[in-house]
């Protein structure tokens, strides 16, 4: 008689199919990618916050209109954006940095972006999980979902 219940080579091989069985059925978190767009048009910055029931994650709008999220859990997540971090009539008790005298400012690569360019005043009601109709299901692995405010 065997001394452990799982001794046999078919006891393994059976434990282990099951294992790999359990490791590929999706139930780590999800990475979900895509771009952000309002009327047809990408939004070029900004913070879009995926929250879920059990965990939130946030992530930067890119000038280009693209997002990343990494390590969301799995589930229905309500998508919020929000572009007011970014309005320069609330960003006034911020100090206006200038070059010092006979210096210019970067230009190009490195350079920070004007958040006057960036700005887009979009519906309040997207930037509320409450508030939103906008909804995602994450899954496990990589996925793209773009996301369209009207």
């Amino acid at each position: 008689m065997p001394r452990f219940p799982l001794q046999g080579r078919g006891s393994w091989g059976a434990l282990l199919a099951l294992l790999a069985a359990l490791a590929g059925s999706g139930c780590g978190p999800g990475n979900v990618s895509g771009k952000v767009y309002y009327k047809d048009q990408p939004l070029k910055g900004g913070n879009v916050t995926f929250v879920g029931s059990r965990g939130s994650r946030s992530a930067s709008i890119k000038e280009d209109g693209s997002y990343s999220i990494e390590k969301m859990p799995t589930g229905v997540a309500k998508v919020c954006v929000e572009t007011e971090s970014l309005n320069p009539a609330k960003r006034s008790g911020f100090p206006n940095y200038k070059p010092p005298p006979g210096q210019k400012a970067p230009t190009g690569i490195g350079a920070a972006p004007d958040p006057k360019k960036l700005y887009v005043p979009i519906p309040p009601q997207y930037a509320d999980p409450a508030k939103t109709d906008e909804t995602y299901r994450v899954s496990s692995g990589n996925q793209t979902y773009d996301i369209k405010l009207k």
